[in-house]
């Protein structure tokens, strides 16, 4: 892991009459950047599978946010979601890509994907794909995928197992997606740049904050009170964390494929910097492979 390249000022401009998707926003880190993003005056869509739970994060949020059903282990909820979102608004301003798993049971989707594979990278890549025609004619408009320390202990890439066809390590695979939403950003930032388009692409991590992700983890963890102590000492509550992406969106000294992590050494905790990823992203040909492996599954490229 290394440390911060340039710090950032913590400068978080107006959010004021952007439409904005927070995917997973129904709780947890999503939850506070979709309330900060109605803070900052924004709208916002809360895009997740619970519309109960939307609906309870909604009176959180604030009025001008609004629930549209999103399954991203589903590509016809996908295909379904975008249009929704079109119909009802043309065109959107900032794409945030929170929702994830960690280490569920194991599971494949309905399309024969690992649920772990299919939410935390295959539904980022399509959904993002299919949302740049919303943005291409927004100045400023922006893709942020969130990512996390884990892919900091990816050493190589197996291939073979990216799908969990051999073997399935629930800690393995969400490190592994989670380095994949840093190449997909830098690959997806560099063809925009190649195509002439204005949308940026960007990463960020949240640093570590324990949430309801960890519900598949032992259960002393989630004990109201051990939450409390760990966000508190050893980590950051969820309104801390989820500064990273509000910088990502709103800040003007980044640029498309930085990654913006947290000012310091291990990055459980801290305020927003821009940080080098694992070295593996900067490899053209992994991108590249990646990418190709994603059009494969998904039948979705970028136009």
């Amino acid at each position: 892991m290394t440390v911060p390249i340039n710090l950032l000022p913590y400068d978080i401009e107006s959010a004021k009459n952007k439409l904005v998707v927070v995917t997973g926003s129904n709780s947890g880190i999503g939850k506070e950047i979709a309330k900060s993003f109605v803070d900052y005056g924004a709208k916002v869509i809360i895009a997740c599978r619970n519309e109960q739970s939307a609906s309870e994060a909604k009176e959180y949020i604030g009025l001008n946010s609004e629930f549209i059903y999103l399954d991203l282990t589903d590509v016809d909820a996908i295909y379904k979601f975008v249009d929704e979102v079109h119909t009802r608004y043309g065109n959107i301003d900032i794409l945030i890509n929170n929702a994830g798993v960690l280490r569920p049971p194991f599971t494949r989707t309905k399309s024969g994907l690992e649920l772990t594979f299919a939410v935390n990278y295959i539904g980022y890549y399509s959904l993002s794909l299919l949302m740049i025609p919303l943005m291409k004619n927004v100045l400023g408009s922006r893709v942020i995928n969130m990512s996390s320390i884990s892919q900091y202990s990816v050493k190589y890439i197996n291939w073979d197992n990216i799908n969990s066809d051999k073997t399935y390590n629930k800690n393995k695979i969400y490190a592994l997606t989670n380095l994949f939403r840093i190449m997909f950003t830098i690959e997806l930032n560099k063809r925009l740049s190649n195509s002439n388009s204005s949308i940026v692409s960007l990463a960020c991590h949240p640093g570590v904050s324990i949430t309801n992700i960890v519900r598949n983890l032992p259960k002393f963890i989630s004990n109201p009170i051990m939450v409390k102590l760990l966000n508190r000492f050893l980590f950051q509550p969820p309104d801390k964390a989820s500064k990273p992406a509000l910088v990502a969106s709103l800040n003007s000294n980044i640029h498309g494929g930085d990654f913006v992590g947290l000012d310091t050494r291990k990055q459980y905790k801290g305020n927003p910097a821009i940080v080098t990823p694992n070295e593996l992203v900067f490899d053209k040909e992994l991108r590249q492979k990646l990418w190709d492996i994603s059009v494969e599954i998904t039948g979705i490229d970028l136009n």
